[in-house]
């Protein structure tokens, strides 16, 4: 193939091989990246018509059917909507040529008939439900949480107990860290943003004590021969040892399904079984291939390198398997029960306290290309490249994130079963959702297997289709969309965000004007929530005191200074002083910066609990692996003790005063 020839087919399927990079560099792709990213994207193409049409609410709708002479009558149609209603008629012909069918008023999943073919209809209401008022809200690390008993990881009892105690503070929602299926059988690989599935819960964040009471949960323990010193010592810990505390949590679930499931299975458990279907089914099945083939070597962890009979998920010898190991299967579904009635249970409690919005859950942008969800929809997903970012100011090597995603033409082929299957997962029980990197609804950096960073590409993807499926999955769950949209973001997806009222995000230290001062809060966007940090920042406290740089890196301090002095004027004005750089004066500015981000004209204001608390641990440093505890900290107590210590108090008080509860 000629490189002309590559060039037009690397366009054709999506690969943006002219781009710009972050300083506004017009840059082209390397002719050997496109021959090593084509043949991969072709793979997963797909040919014929695709079975789902997506559109929205009031627009006119183009339908991939041969056209007939000009002279000939347009087809007819006829739409089975969701209630049972019918609407019947004939298409109508534009100008090109094209058949389009009339509007439809009615959201929904809906069938459409027309030339002999049958397709599904995904009508999408113009926008996903709004963030009603001027509310706050906190944001906690799931896992940091304490609790009594918890083993050494935090789970999603404390998060119950969390959302009712600040739902009676009168916050209206609590945005968690992903709680996605990680690997069972490896409580090593940890980081929520690396997850197996996202159709899935992360089984160690279940609370059995949703379901089983105090004397059943201590028999438990007690048949696991569970070490009293040892679940002591893991939870009074600063950091989590998920390898130990991870296997000590599976052995007392185990105990339960043991005892109490196996034996006489709940009609609760039956139900949700046949609810999850062949996903549950097939997740639950992975999960124990996963078990055994680690237990076999390394290379058992990626069931890529598999035995090939069992490497599809719909062979023969992967059913055999099933009916042989069907009670180890059980358990598997157990745990995914176990965590859903977990997450609902927070859900409840956030509602019964007045929350309007409730949980918000976190949608990470990629998956382990050895995990469940790409074992299980192989056709959506590029299995052979890695997704990143490329060399830019923050990182000039650019970033690979060692993971993968769909594929576009994947997902257009198999009617974006994957995609809606992952949305519905992710907004079950909450009433809200953020969507990591939300970028990646247009497009992607995707990198070549065992390339560097620089070498990738970006990849387009249908932004209308996943804007319009999420905006119809959010309205079906009534829920609110946030879109992660930091860093360079094209205007135009800006737009399209707030047409489909997906929520971006203001973060304190981001917000600036053209010429690098920070914007007063009047001026932040009305079309996203307000943040004073995030997890891949250091808390407020930790970055007033420079805890995040080097001791001996002279310049950093020195620019920190100016920038502290930058930010003071912003939140406090230059007539207050300017505070120390030490905890007395950390103290005072989280105070006036959790005012400031509270009295910004954004319709949500989210605190994360360290800077609520004024704490100094980070929970990620992007681009380390061992000279941070990622992942690991644990906030040092309870979060009752948290909010009962005054300076949580005080800024508690500073919400609720700037954002009353209407």
């Amino acid at each position: 193939m000629s490189d002309q020839t590559l060039t037009r087919q690397a366009t054709r399927l999506g690969l943006q091989v002219n781009w710009m990079d972050a300083q506004g560099h017009r840059r082209r792709v390397s002719v050997d990246t496109l021959r090593r990213l084509v043949p991969l994207l072709e793979s997963k193409a797909g040919s014929g018509t695709p079975s789902l049409l997506v559109t929205e609410t009031g627009a006119s709708t183009s339908i991939p059917i041969n056209g007939t002479k000009n002279t000939d009558a347009a087809p007819a149609f006829a739409v089975a909507l969701e209630d049972g209603r019918r609407i019947e008629g004939r298409l109508r012909r534009a100008r090109n040529g094209k058949f389009h069918l009339p509007r439809i008023i009615d959201a929904g999943y809906h069938t459409l008939t027309v030339a002999n073919r049958e397709f599904t209809l995904a009508v999408a209401p113009r926008q996903a439900p709004p963030i009603v008022g001027r509310g706050w809200g906190l944001a906690v690390q799931v896992y940091s949480l304490r609790s009594q008993g918890d083993g050494g990881i935090g789970h999603l009892g404390a998060v119950a107990d969390l959302a009712k105690r600040t739902g009676t503070a009168e916050a209206d929602a609590l945005l968690l860290s992903p709680t996605h299926a990680m690997f069972a059988s490896n409580p090593a690989q940890y980081s929520p943003y690396s997850p197996s599935s996202r159709q899935f819960f992360n089984v160690l964040l279940a609370d059995p004590s949703c379901t089983f009471d105090t004397a059943t949960l201590q028999a438990a323990r007690k048949h696991a021969r569970l070490n009293l010193e040892e679940l002591h010592q893991l939870e009074t810990a600063s950091l989590i040892d998920w390898p130990r505390a991870g296997h000590l949590r599976l052995k007392l679930l185990r105990a339960l399904y043991d005892l109490h499931i196996a034996p006489a299975p709940p009609a609760d458990f039956t139900e949700f079984i046949h609810t999850g279907g062949i996903e549950l089914q097939r997740h639950a099945i992975f999960e124990t291939l996963h078990t055994q083939s680690t237990q076999r070597g390394p290379r058992g962890g990626d069931w890529r390198l598999w035995p090939l009979s069992v490497r599809n998920p719909t062979s023969p010898e992967t059913a055999h398997f099933a009916h042989e190991m069907m009670r180890e299967i059980d358990f598997h579904r157990f745990l995914q029960w176990i965590a859903s009635r977990s997450l609902l249970a927070a859900q409840d409690n956030a509602h019964k306290s007045g929350m309007r919005i409730g949980l918000i859950a976190d949608l990470a942008v990629g998956v382990d290309p050895a995990g469940s969800e790409c074992w299980a929809h192989q056709g959506e997903h590029l299995t052979e490249i890695s997704i990143g970012a490329p060399p830019d100011a923050l990182s000039r090597a650019g970033q690979n994130w060692g993971l993968t995603t769909f594929s576009p033409h994947g997902l257009h082929a198999n009617g974006y079963q994957g995609f809606i299957a992952m949305l519905r997962a992710n907004l079950a029980h909450v009433g809200g959702l953020r969507i990591d990197h939300v970028m990646g609804l247009r497009r992607l950096w995707i990198i070549p297997k065992g390339e560097g960073p620089e070498e990738g590409a970006y990849l387009t993807y249908p932004s209308a289709d996943l804007m319009r499926l999420a905006t119809l999955e959010a309205s079906r769950a009534n829920a609110v969309l946030i879109g992660e949209a930091l860093g360079t973001v094209e205007p135009a997806f800006r737009k399209d965000m707030i047409r489909h009222g997906l929520t971006g995000m203001n973060v304190l230290p981001f917000q600036r004007d053209s010429e690098g001062a920070f914007l007063p809060c009047r001026q932040w966007s009305r079309t996203a929530v307000a943040m004073t940090t995030t997890h891949d920042l250091p808390p407020l406290a930790r970055w007033w005191q420079g805890l995040d740089l080097a001791t001996t890196d002279v310049s950093s301090q020195i620019q920190r200074g100016a920038e502290r002095t930058a930010l003071w004027t912003a939140v406090a004005g230059r007539t207050v002083p300017e505070p120390p750089s030490s905890p007395t004066g950390a103290a005072t500015f989280v105070d006036r910066a959790v005012s400031f981000v509270a009295d910004t004209p954004c319709p949500l204001a989210i605190v994360p609990l360290e800077d609520l608390a004024g704490l100094n641990e980070q929970p990620n440093v992007p681009g380390t692996t061992t000279s941070h505890p990622n992942w690991r900290q644990r906030y040092p107590v309870p979060a009752r003790t948290l909010l009962a210590r005054r300076g949580t108090k005080k800024r508690l008080t500073l919400l609720k005063t700037s954002r009353p509860r209407s």
